[in-house]
């Protein structure tokens, strides 16, 4: 959480300079491989190295190797899935490694060889990847913040689709995974009602809340008036978690209530291209797959979403939030910035004391 003291006066704009941001065409030196049938264009591991030190986003490594019937099946299923192919490609560095390479290959700043023990020799790289548990095949992903988690055996693209949007849009750092794929199942029920069936993730989330949404101009004047801070939360329409933040987490009534009771709320996609008033002053769209002038002042922490920024009655700006959490976690947030406890309590503080109104699963 920043710092409560730190104030953002957000009539006093500085140019900022446009960028395209989360959809970011880069173009680098380094060819990828397509392995038919699919459609992901596969990097090595030393381009996925290489490529990450420039501009950061996951690596996913399929770990497979040549004898392994389940590697070629998921070849020639999941990943020759179009969409899941797309996701791949758009958020990640794919990588494919041969477990059994003896290549001599540069990773991290080490230098990793087959040294050809036993019948079928793995390579120094495959026992730090897998950390010596060798199934085939296994996923490997490489966080943003460097951590390393292995999902080993075959997945079918049902299967692997809520794990890579829980690593993608790093919803792993505040949300473990069954509770995720609880809700991601539920959001889009049609698709995943034998999933739901089969594994029991029943009731589903409760939804039947509703958010008095309110224009930026009406939530500035009606704050300066009743004293009520601005909680204005940032979407974009290619983010699958905040679509799944958006029905199934705040929908919550008593998450919508509380957030109608102790805030004026404003819902903006960042990208959005219409003329908004804050407080007396008008702030435009910067073109397609641009952030809104207001996305650009409000937000210059980061642009990742969804996002959540509480401004007070003074016009400051208490505090800016990035990324997905949970009803039970929501809550608590919302909690703390809406009644104000926040000038008195650090949040690791309050988080100690708090107990909410919300119980179960979500």
């Amino acid at each position: 959480m920043a710092n409560r003291q730190q104030k953002y006066f957000i009539m006093l704009i500085r140019k900022i300079p446009l960028f395209i941001f989360l959809s970011f065409i880069y173009t680098f030196n380094f060819s990828q491989t397509k392995v038919e049938p699919s459609p992901i264009g596969w990097y090595t591991i030393e381009q996925a190295d290489s490529l990450y030190n420039k501009f950061p986003k996951p690596i996913i490594i399929d770990v497979y190797t040549e004898w392994c019937g389940w590697c070629k099946h998921m070849m020639q299923t999941t990943f020759a899935n179009q969409n899941i192919a797309n996701y791949i490609n758009a958020n990640f560095y794919p990588v494919r490694f041969d477990a059994e390479t003896f290549d001599t290959i540069a990773f991290r700043n080490k230098i990793f060889v087959n040294k050809g023990v036993g019948t079928k020799p793995k390579h120094e790289l495959a026992y730090v990847l897998l950390n010596e548990q060798f199934s085939f095949p296994t996923l490997v992903y490489l966080t943003r913040n460097n951590n390393m988690i292995q999902i080993p055996g075959y997945m079918t693209v049902k299967e692997i689709e809520p794990v890579l949007v829980w690593f993608a849009e790093e919803v792993n750092n505040n949300c473990d995974f069954e509770q995720w794929k609880y809700l991601y199942y539920h959001k889009f029920a049609a698709h995943f009602k034998e999933e739901i069936e089969k594994e029991k993730l029943l009731p589903a989330p409760d939804t039947t809340g509703v958010i008095n949404w309110e224009s930026f101009d009406k939530a500035g004047e009606s704050s300066l008036k009743d004293k009520k801070p601005l909680l204005i939360y940032f979407y974009t329409d290619w983010c699958s978690s905040c679509k799944v933040f958006t029905d199934m987490v705040i929908t919550h009534p008593i998450i919508s209530d509380f957030m109608n009771s102790h805030f004026h709320p404003v819902k903006f996609n960042a990208a959005s291209q219409s003329d908004e008033i804050l407080y007396g002053q008008t702030y435009k769209g910067n073109g397609v797959n641009q952030p809104h002038q207001l996305t650009q002042v409000l937000l210059k922490q980061s642009f990742r979403f969804p996002s959540i920024v509480f401004i007070n009655a003074e016009k400051q700006k208490t505090d800016e939030l990035h990324g997905f959490f949970n009803s039970l976690q929501t809550e608590m947030i919302l909690n703390y910035y809406g009644t104000g406890i926040y000038f008195e309590k650090t949040f690791d503080v309050f988080v100690k004391e708090f107990k909410g109104k919300i119980t179960g699963h979500q």
